[in-house]
């Protein structure tokens, strides 16, 4: 297996090969950059687009290597990606109405869920929310750790992957999480975990130990033959220690003597891999190259077969699909009040601003100044707070949505349109409080139609901002990039720099610029058949009508139409591109 980076290839796992049968509990242990964590990948599924790997991996026989397994197995994953403002009990029913099988009634799946929150010691903690760090107080790190594995538990998967389960906790969580673990290993699940350096008592919990230097195997059988093994090389675990940290630091390349460690090492994995080629002829040694494989008899196995595989792909049908993820989608924003009421405590702090900035002024010279302003003011907080609003939250939900669809729970396009639709309301909500109080205070003209037309010129500037804001999340999720990212856009806004002054090279900019054709519209809209302007005597080149007034500004009154049909396209645009780029990256991650 080699890696990929910049133009150069690393092996990263040579001639790695183990069987792991059912109802066994298997460490996958090394020191850092031993492969470890690569290898666990490879054998979940769950490998990089980078590395290029070559092999076996055989399910009861069945060559399944190049083929996706679905929810035939559970994958718990290092880092604790939740929801954190759902409870518990809301988490796990999310992920058993999507993980299990359509044909079980909602009984079943409720049964399920509060089984599985029984086995996994989660009753107390059922109500609890799971919390956001820094925002909202939830469970401990262990409960985190049994409620990742309990979301995959759900499905009895035959095969359990888990990547560093004990990580952040201390030696007494540790150990609960992987006495969890060893129960379900008891009743018929094959579970292969990464750990890195276990307490002596978590150590003893293991069935069977595999153990990895620098990509290659030093040691594959029970947990108690590894002492008789690394002693034939004079490496005698001493007594009182635990076996775990000899095992890793036996086997670790020792800063300032490289040499002699590589040389140890290589002597280790030579002298495996001849007991390895000596035992092939025995029933001990089933599969060659990185393999993993169940007992005919295990009760789940009936599921690994080719049909059984290929139809492992969405559990639950759309419409179930599309019912729980915004059901997620929505509950996440009505508990994150915080949020809510910041955005709209900005959103009313501005209006003020504006209103007051620009308050009532009679029908002169000046108001036609006023009034331009205070538009230009109206179409960058609507964008802007649109844009800022969906960098800090979506970006954050991708890493959670790629786990989702990697586990088969739900669609891409399901995924991303949710948002949009969650996200609605809130552009509702800001377009009537913003629009209102600042149309009233700014004084803008009083027809009833003209203030409706402003509205919905508002919501559509709204969500053309945060269709943008879909985009450039997806391109690059960097909280960095927002605030920057619409700054041409807003320069060639028609504000700074007028339609007929822009440069043909930057015309490009102008056409794309959702903030020119909102102004744009906004204008016509408040100068079409307006009052006549008042003109004094010292006022020169008086603009006396509206008409006058938006021709001044390189607009024209017949360009409504265009301006409104110009931002839905870029709205649907920016919505469509946004969707095919996260589709490729999906893509990409699942190659």
């Amino acid at each position: 297996m080699r890696g990929v980076k910049q133009g150069q290839e690393k092996h990263v796992l040579r001639n790695v090969s183990g069987m792991a049968e059912p109802g066994q509990l298997i460490a996958l242990m090394g020191a850092s950059g031993s492969g470890k964590t690569t290898l666990l990948n490879v054998l979940a599924r769950h490998s990089s687009s980078s590395l290029r790997t070559s092999g076996s991996l055989l399910l009861n026989g069945l060559e399944v290597f190049r083929m996706s397994l679905g929810g035939l197995v559970g994958y718990v994953q290092q880092e604790d990606l939740f929801v954190g403002t759902l409870t518990v009990h809301e988490h796990l029913r999310f992920q058993a109405s999507l993980r299990m099988r359509s044909d079980y009634s909602r009984e079943d799946t409720a049964a399920r869920v509060n089984q599985v929150m029984s086995t996994m010691g989660l009753n107390k903690s059922k109500d609890t929310k799971i919390g956001i760090p820094g925002k909202i107080k939830g469970i401990s790190g262990g409960e985190k750790k049994r409620l990742a594995v309990a979301s995959e538990v759900l499905t009895n998967p035959s095969i359990l992957f888990a990547d560093e389960p004990t990580s952040g906790l201390d030696s007494f969580m540790a150990e609960s999480v992987v006495h969890v673990l060893q129960k379900m290993a008891a009743s018929g699940c094959t579970i292969i975990c990464t750990i890195h350096q276990p307490s002596s008592e978590v150590f003893a919990l293991f069935d069977r130990l595999i153990l990895l230097a620098e990509g290659r195997v030093a040691y594959c059988g029970s947990s108690v033959g590894a002492k008789e093994h690394f002693g034939r090389f004079g490496l005698a675990c001493p007594q009182d220690y635990n076996p775990a940290d000899f095992y890793i630091h036996t086997l670790a390349i020792v800063p300032g003597d490289e040499i002699e460690s590589r040389n140890r090492i290589k002597e280790i994995t030579d002298a495996f891999e001849q007991i390895e080629r000596d035992a092939a002829s025995t029933e001990d040694i089933a599969i060659k190259d990185a393999d993993c494989t169940g007992n005919t008899e295990n009760a789940f196995t009936t599921k690994f077969s080719k049909s059984a595989l290929r139809s492992q792909w969405y559990k639950a049908p759309i419409v179930l699909q599309i019912q729980w993820v915004l059901w997620r989608s929505l509950l996440s924003v009505i508990r994150d009040l915080a949020f809510v009421k910041v955005k709209l405590g900005q959103v009313l702090i501005v209006t003020l601003l504006v209103g007051l900035l620009y308050f009532q002024t009679d029908y002169d010279q000046k108001r036609m100044h006023k009034i331009s302003c205070a538009l230009w003011f109206v179409v960058m907080q609507l964008s802007m707070s649109s844009v800022t609003a969906v960098f800090q939250s979506f970006p954050l939900e991708v890493p959670l949505f790629l786990r989702d669809h990697k586990a088969r729970l739900y669609r891409t396009t399901i995924f991303y349109l949710s948002k949009a639709l969650v996200d609605l309301p809130f552009a509702v909500v800001q377009v009537i409080m913003f629009g209102t109080i600042a149309y009233l205070m700014i004084g803008l003209n009083n027809s009833s139609d003209k203030l409706f037309s402003f509205a919905g010129l508002c919501l559509l500037i709204a969500l053309t901002g945060s269709s943008f804001g879909y985009l450039i999340s997806v391109l690059s999720p960097s909280p960095l990039v927002g605030p920057t990212s619409y700054l041409p856009f807003l320069i060639f806004g028609g504000f700074f720099i007028r339609r007929g002054a822009v440069p043909v090279f930057f015309q490009w900019i102008q056409v794309t610029s959702w903030f020119f054709y909102g102004y744009e519209a906004l204008m016509i809209n408040e100068w079409t058949d307006s009052p006549l302007l008042t003109c004094k005597a010292e006022d020169v080149g008086c603009l006396k009508n509206g008409s006058i007034v938006l021709t001044s500004f390189d607009l024209h009154e017949d360009n409504m139409h265009r301006a409104i049909i110009c931002l839905f396209s870029l709205l649907l645009v920016f919505y469509l591109a946004g969707l095919l780029i996260l589709l490729l990256r999906v893509h990409r991650a699942e190659k």
